[in-house]
Order: structure tokens, then sequence, then C-alpha cells
């Protein structure tokens, strides 16, 4: 995915405005494509590579509505054996080749930097993009979902029930333009359903929470909707039971007793109760019940705790406040990309100095102004809705708005919970929904929780 991202051709293109929607779907059509054809018959160099096509072409030789796929096969029928990341690069360049034939003097003046394309005319921008459209066509297209409806015929025609799995996995990892890789990763979503009616084929994807919410964030037509994500996406939760077996399991690789030779678990080391709570149920509390918050705490605990057999209550307090120093960190910076302005909202939230707050104790009028202000001022970063908002208050300031999106995007990242209804608990997004709308955030009647993950690094408590 890097050598996507990284491209020159493709920067420019989209600096310039054009469409990469068709581009990119086209893209990972194809790589898919070809990885499933791959898989599905070992294919492991370029002999059995044409032995496969040939067989292909054989099988549906007869059949008229099978000539443009067996068409576009016969220009890959050396290169199924080739991992996934190759093809990637292959059909990249192939693209980036095209494109330089057609506007190689634009792309070397990009290259040179001086913010070219902004020096562009609108009419210049919109020539470039017609001469590039020819390139990645809907014929292109066509061509891969026939592709696609022969590949959903070869199972079927031979009863084969064997799943084959294809795992896309760090997609947050090696960007260098991270415009593109949004696009890319939109791409990836658009094209996953029509790989549906292959029923032998399932495509797994792992993307964190805060990649996914940029990908909306980075689509601006009606199309895409979040809703769209949903139906695609399965949230994974973890439950306390399966945190612990994780944590146990953790313990008893890094020790063993001594003489006897038997497992240690997480309850042999911690042993003391930490304010009155089991120590495990007073550290998970202080997570997003998430595997990588438990263990960061955990090795915080151990390392404050060298030396010692047993990890005292003390030792744990200690622990947490360079743990929740840390996790506020790791949380500004995971969310960053979907919302630039999130340390001066968690900034915001630590000067409140409170664990419980009302709506008007958290949102006061005369503070919205000047956070809108700040926030306003400052050149907006990419899709940034809280900049937007702040727009908004400035012109409209008796609206809610601003406010609510503030404790929607805290709520979003996890820093807080929300009470909209006295009668039930404060609910978290990461156990509850995971998303907190502005129009359904009331003016009143709200009270908000700050997480206690962040209670260390805020110095606050419940009695406070």
């Amino acid at each position: 995915m890097s050598y996507v991202s990284n491209s020159d051709v493709l920067s420019f293109l989209h600096a310039i405005g054009a469409d990469l929607d068709l581009m990119f779907q086209v893209l990972w059509k194809h790589v898919l494509c070809i990885e499933f054809i791959r898989l599905r018959f070992s294919i492991v160099d370029e002999t059995s590579s044409k032995g496969v096509f040939s067989w292909i072409a054989d099988k549906f030789y007869h059949d008229a509505r099978r000539t443009k796929a067996i068409a576009y096969l016969r220009s890959w029928e050396g290169k199924y054996w080739i991992t996934m990341d190759q093809n990637i690069k292959e059909l990249t360049e192939k693209i980036e080749n095209a494109v330089k034939a057609e506007l190689g003097g634009e792309i070397e003046k990009f290259k040179l930097g001086g913010q070219y394309d902004k020096r562009l005319s609108v009419d210049k921008k919109s020539e470039f993009i017609s001469r590039v459209k020819k390139i990645i066509s809907a014929e292109q297209a066509s061509e891969l979902g026939a592709v696609i409806d022969l590949l959903s015929e070869l199972g079927a025609d031979e009863g084969n029930f064997k799943h084959y799995y294809i795992i896309i996995d760090r997609l947050d990892e090696g960007w260098v333009d991270i415009s593109v890789r949004f696009k890319l990763i939109r791409g990836l979503v658009e094209s996953l359903k029509a790989f549906r009616k292959i029923r032998d084929l399932k495509i797994l994807v792992a993307a964190r929470s805060d990649v996914l919410e940029r990908v909306v964030q980075e689509t601006r037509d009606l199309t895409f909707q979040r809703e769209k994500l949903e139906d695609y996406f399965i949230q994974l939760k973890w439950s306390k039971p399966l945190l612990k077996q994780l944590i146990d399991l953790r313990i008893t690789k890094l020790f063993k007793k001594q003489y006897t030779g038997d497992d240690i678990v997480f309850d042999d080391i911690f042993k003391n109760r930490v304010s009155a709570s089991l120590p495990f149920d007073y550290m998970v509390e202080r997570t997003l019940m998430r595997p990588r918050d438990i263990i960061a705490f955990v090795n915080e605990c151990l390392n404050e705790a060298q030396g010692n057999y047993e990890v005292s209550a003390q030792t744990i307090k200690k622990a947490e406040a360079t743990y929740s120093s840390k996790r506020l960190t790791n949380l500004e910076q995971e969310w960053q990309s979907a919302y630039p302005t999130i340390a001066k909202l968690t900034a915001f939230l630590a000067s409140k100095r409170k664990v419980l707050l009302s709506f008007d104790e958290f949102c006061p009028q005369s503070e919205m102004d000047e956070m809108a202000l700040l926030i306003y001022s400052e050149p907006k970063r990419h899709y940034d809705p809280l900049h937007d908002a702040a727009r908004e208050h400035c012109e409209n300031p008796g609206t809610r708005i601003f406010a609510k999106t503030i404790v929607s995007i805290l709520y979003r990242v996890g820093a807080i919970g929300v009470k909209l209804d006295k009668s039930a608990p404060h609910q978290f997004a990461y156990n509850g929904h995971p998303l907190l709308r502005v129009a359904q955030t009331p003016d009143s009647d709200v009270s908000i929780r700050v997480h206690q993950m962040l209670h260390g690094v805020f110095r606050v408590s419940e009695s406070i």
C-alpha cells in the first residue's frame, strides 16, 4: 500500500481534483481477483499460472458471456503467482506510465514542489483531468465485474465447498500522503460488495475505528454513508473474562514458579485490593476494554514493582499515573487524523478538574465563544468537523451545535461517557453505541463523566 500512497503521479492527480474512486476500485478488484486465483489453485510459479489460465479458458471457451473476462485474464496469465503487494505495484506502475505519457512534464513540475498544483487555473486542471480519464474507464471496471462473475461459478460448478480467506491488515502503516490513503481505503470498502457473489471467498479487513472515521470524513458525496460501512464491518469487543484470560497467559509466559514449574497467573502477583476493588477490576475499568490498554497497564505495574514478588495497591496507583499519561498521548495520536484538534479538546476537558459535569458546567457560553474563536482562527486541516462547528458558532453564537460537537467527539474517542436519561447509567463508546450524534444530544439533563483511564493524568478522582 505504501507504493500507492507514495506515488507522485497519484498525488498529483489527487491534488488537481481528479476523482480517483474508480481507479482505486479497479485496483482493489484486480488485486483481489488475482489473489483469489492464486489461493484457489495453489499457484506457485509462472508455469502453473499459465496452466491455470489455460484451464479456465478451456472451461469457458464456449460461453460467449465470458469473452470479456477471459480476455482480461489472458493479459495477466503469467502473473497469478505473484504476491498481493507485487500485484498492487505492477498495476499502479502501469497506470503511472499511462498518466506520465499524457502529463509527464506537469508531474515533474509538481515533484519540484512550490505548490505547483495550486498555481494551475481551474480550466487547466479540468483539461488535465479530462486527458487522464480514458486511462481508467468504466469499461475496465466492467471487465473486472465480468471476471468476478466468472470466478463465482468455479466453486459452484465443481461442488467445491472449501473456503479461501484474504486478510487485509495494517492499513494505518507506512503512508506518506494520508489524503490518498483514505481514498484508497474507501475504494477497498466499495469493492468488497462485488465479491459477495463468490461464495467460497471471504475477505476480512481489519481497521481501527479512527481509520474508518476518517474514511467517512474524506467522503463528501452522498452515495457513501456511515450506514454503508456498518453493513460490512463488525466492531470487535472484548469481555472482562477474555481480557483476564489474555493477561493470565502473558504472565504465565513471563514467570514460572521456580521449583514446581506451576503456572503463575495475574492473581498470584496482584493480590491486594485497590480502593476496595479487586486489582483486575480496578485496572480494567481504566481501559477501553482493549488488549493493548490492559497489557500496557500491567506492564507499567510490573516495571514499577521490579524486585518485589507481589504488586501492591500502592504500586498500582503509582503505575496508573504513568499509564494514564501515556494513554492520553496515545488517544490523541490515534484520533488526530480524524479530529486534528483533539489535543485542544482533551486539554479543555482536563481544565474542568472534575469527574462528573452537567452539560452547562462543561460547556458554558463564554468558554464556548473563546474555544470556537481559537479553533476557527487557525487554518483548517483536512476534514475537521470541529473546525466547521467552530465556524458555525462564530457566525451564529446562539446555537449549541459547537458545544454538542465537542461532547460528541470526546465521546467518540472514549474520553467521556454520557448519560442522556436520568434513569440510565453513563454510556461509553466502547460498551454502547460508538457514535453520539450531535442531533441526539439535548441542551439539558445531560451528565458527562470523564473516563477513569484519564483520572491519573488529569489528577481527579470520584471524590472531586
